[in-house]
């Protein structure tokens, strides 16, 4: 009865305060530790609004109780001992002193011993002599261990109370210090370096414009240094790690008690806790960011170096012989590996109670070199271990576990062995901010002071003397994120404060949503031509690239997601024939399907340094099948026509003078020779149509013929005769007039050009007459001579204002042939 009363109401503690712990790798931490780092007063409100400030999400905070929640439990001395034998069952009685008695409780903790004060709970009902538990052992209370009240998770050991707490007293007072609320935020993908204490706090410093409490060291020259007393080490390849710290600490006490504080942050982010160094080890990673690595050094024989495996060496881990692949990077001695860089440690190097000598060692990784070796060695937290956010930051870690060793496990420190390669570190990113440019998108005047402040609290390096109203900001290496100017000034604002910012509202027409508008348009209309719309990666395979474009510039992938999808497309073309593919070999061969999206080029600047272009198109395919059988007609294969003919519709329906727009026939490898055309709208490129090469149909495997047009929809959009809106005129009450006209030409005239003059003198015709012009026949062969053709115009003539008279149709009718005349140097045929 008493321990299920116990039991119940340790459970009842452990949901109030883990009801929302998911078991995740997420930043968890309180307010003390972020005030630890920076020396400031502000309440936990406030500091919550600044965690999302700067842009941290925020999961349910885990709640760790009041003092009040405790009283049940007291304080205690463990007086004697003894072994107590019941049914062949040996149990080891502890006699513990809570004051006003002394009580017989049953413990198998290896940690118990005389004269530890211990957290005592005690049986409600006193009125009774003892209570056998589930386990059949006679105790009169319960001795509490890490787990059920400090919430460590993995910590079955007793709780040991500080010597100077009196017997008897309510623990509650002790537990005060743990009495506040944890943040359990998300990691954000693009911000590796809010996985550590130091990154969130120096965002938070930002916005309080305070500095944190640490001292950096920063690589400012080549150093290779090996004193009396420090570690033997050599990098053979550089390139992959440029810089090494590492330190000896003598007379260590390995197994010395790990504060509880440390103890509960490393249980806040699903850390064991295991011997203190490694404890501590996995408490710098969690505030620094940049792992430590520790060796036995009895282990060590001779010189330390860094290099690229041979194909025959292994480790052992979990117990297990590891072989290395060859070329993976890793820390040996002159007999064996020690470790594979920045990730698997072997065994055989491991701290054990009897090591008194540890190595530390604190390296920058090259992220590239050694990304093979996660993939294939992946190990809890490896991932984490690797990520190097700042070079700077190496020492800092180096000096920040050797304080936390020599503190709380002993020893003498040593000196440090420091070994830089500048030549191989990475070069920090270099932006030029124009001072106008953040006037002009935050609505509001920032001084170069005030903005030169928020980007050095930041950690970024500032040089703001180069030209009028013009910064130069490099980068910080942890800062992957930040590529342009836009980047920068979203840091300005996001420390600024938002709400800083003036509430107005912005005048300036939003000219990407109106484009929006208009595509949405445009994809309408394909709807309604019956296309289907599809959506596709803007990741494609390399060989489709190649193959279809295969003189173009492409922008190859440093990290695909599979080796079909290496390269970002240049052309949305590589998704249309995917879906043809997949859907022809499922019988479905009546295909017609569009898309929009973002193509991708690489161009040369004025510097000849490779850019990135995105282009916003829209494309469109059919298939050649059979129309639907019906009795009503014969069945045809829809062919280039019927696609030119939907592009056309679609361009018709949104320029108004249609002769703006112009197909030229062309030639490229992607498609027919016979029939492909590129499209120009006002003399400018638009976009292309035409049928798909065989052979690029043999190799895909598809069956029957495609037609494909692409264009570009900002080129199409931006374009000054576009019209979106609807307009309703009056249909004319007045009488239709028709005249056909033959003319002879040269045979290099395009018939469109002719059609284009004739769609100019209808539009300038005024008194509300209107003139269609088509062509309805050509003609070669006698009586025309080589080299030219006849071609016949017909003519539709209305006027929205009276009945037109002979005269005046045939006065119209002789404009035309006036101005076809002098364009074209023609002749009207007279037979």
């Amino acid at each position: 009865m008493r321990f299920q009363i116990f039991e119940f109401f340790l459970k009842t503690i452990y949901v109030f305060s883990n009801s929302s712990d998911k078991q995740n790798k997420n930043m968890k931490f309180d307010e003390n530790w972020v005030k630890e780092w920076i020396n400031f007063d502000i309440g936990r409100k406030d500091l919550l609004e600044q965690i999302e400030r700067i842009g941290i999400e925020r999961n349910r905070n885990k709640n760790i109780p009041q003092s009040k929640y405790f009283d049940n439990f007291i304080v205690g001395e463990i007086i004697d001992h003894y072994n107590v034998v019941r049914n062949k069952d040996t149990f080891k009685i502890f006699k513990v002193n809570i004051g006003e008695k002394t009580l017989k409780i049953v413990c198998d903790s290896p940690n118990c011993q005389l004269n530890m004060k211990v957290a005592v709970f005690r049986y409600s009902y006193e009125e009774e002599h003892g209570k056998k538990d589930r386990s059949n052992k006679f105790s009169e209370g319960y001795l509490c261990r890490y787990d059920q009240l400090f919430f460590l998770k993995n910590n079955k050991n007793i709780i040991e109370i500080p010597k100077h707490l009196e017997v008897g007293s309510n623990i509650g007072k002790y537990l005060a210090q743990y009495s506040h609320r944890v943040f359990n935020t998300d990691s954000i993908s693009n911000r590796k370096d809010f996985s550590c204490i130091l990154g969130i706090c120096r965002d938070i410093s930002a916005i309080n414009n305070k500095k944190i409490n640490l001292k950096r060291k920063t690589i400012e020259k080549n150093v290779h240094l090996n004193h009396k007393g420090r570690a033997n080490f050599y990098i053979k390849d550089p390139e992959y790690c440029p810089i090494v710290f590492s330190k000896i600490i003598k007379g260590v006490h390995v197994y010395s008690k790990t504060p509880d504080w440390m103890k509960e942050r490393l249980s806040w982010n699903d850390f064991s806790t295991v011997d203190t160094i490694n404890n501590i080890v996995n408490y710098v990673t969690l505030e620094m960011g940049q792992h430590v690595s520790v060796y036995d050094c009895r282990s060590i024989k001779g010189n330390i170096e860094i290099r690229k495996s041979k194909g025959n060496e292994n480790i052992i881990f979990q117990k297990k012989k590891l072989n290395l692949i060859q070329d993976t990077l890793v820390i040996s001695d002159e007999n064996s590996t020690m470790s594979i860089a920045g990730m698997i440690k072997n065994e055989k190097f491991e701290i054990n109670q009897n090591t008194s000598e540890i190595l530390l060692i604190c390296a920058f990784f090259n992220n590239q070199s050694i990304h093979k070796d996660i993939e294939h060695y992946f190990s809890e937290f490896c991932l984490h271990r690797s990520h190097n956010k700042d070079p700077d930051a190496i020492f800092n870690t180096l000096e920040r576990a050797s304080e936390l060793i020599t503190k709380f496990c002993g020893g003498i420190q040593g000196d440090v062995t420091e070994i830089v390669f500048k030549k191989y570190l990475p070069k920090l990113k270099e932006i030029v901010l124009d001072v106008k440019k953040i006037h002009r998108m935050i609505g509001c005047v920032l001084s170069i002071d005030k903005i030169s402040q928020i980007l050095v609290n930041l950690g970024f390096h500032v040089f703001s003397n180069i030209g009028l109203n013009k910064i130069k900001i490099k980068i910080p290496f942890w800062r992957r994120d930040i590529f342009s100017d836009e980047d920068i000034i979203d840091e300005i604002i996001r420390i600024y404060g938002y709400d800083n910012l003036p509430k107005r509202i912005n005048n300036i027409p939003n000219i990407q949503e109106n484009h929006m508008d208009s595509l949405h348009f445009l994809k309408k209309l394909l709807v309604y031509r019956g296309y289907h719309e599809i959506i596709t990666y803007s990741f494609i395979d390399e060989k489709i690239q190649n193959l279809l474009f295969p003189r173009q510039n492409y922008i190859k992938l440093p990290d695909p997601m599979s080796s079909h999808m290496s390269v970002m497309r240049t052309s949305l073309i590589p998704g249309m024939l995917s879906t043809i593919q997949y859907n022809q070999r499922r019988q479905n061969n009546k295909i017609k399907i569009f898309e929009s999206g973002h193509v991708f080029f690489t161009k040369k600047e004025m510097d000849n340094k490779a850019k990135m272009d995105q282009r916003l198109m829209l494309s469109a395919a059919i298939t050649s099948h059979q129309n639907d059988r019906s009795w009503l007609q014969n069945s045809r294969e829809t062919d280039f026509f019927d696609i030119k003919g939907d592009l056309e519709i679609i361009l018709r329906s949104i320029i108004i003078k249609n002769y703006d727009v112009v197909f030229k026939k062309s030639i490229s490898s992607t498609f027919d020779k016979e029939q492909f055309a590129k499209i120009y709208l006002c003399g400018e490129f638009l976009g292309h149509i035409g049928m798909l090469h065989r052979e690029i149909e043999r190799r895909l495997e598809i069956n029957n013929r495609v037609f494909i047009f692409e264009i570009l929809i900002n080129k199409l959009l931006n374009n000054k005769n576009l019209s979106l809106s609807e307009k309703y005129e009056e249909i004319s009450k007045f009488p239709i007039n028709h005249r056909d006209i033959s003319m002879i030409f040269r045979e290099e005239i395009p018939a469109h050009e002719i059609l284009i003059e004739c769609q100019k003198v209808s539009l300038s015709l005024q008194n509300g007459i209107v003139v269609f012009s088509h062509i309805f026949d050509m003609y070669r062969g006698d009586p025309i001579k080589s080299g030219y053709k006849s071609i016949s115009i017909g003519f539709t003539i209305q006027s929205s204002k009276k009945t037109m008279q002979e005269h005046e149709i045939s006065r119209i009718v002789d404009l035309f042939v006036e101005r076809i005349n002098t364009k074209f140097s023609s002749n009207l045929r007279k037979k």
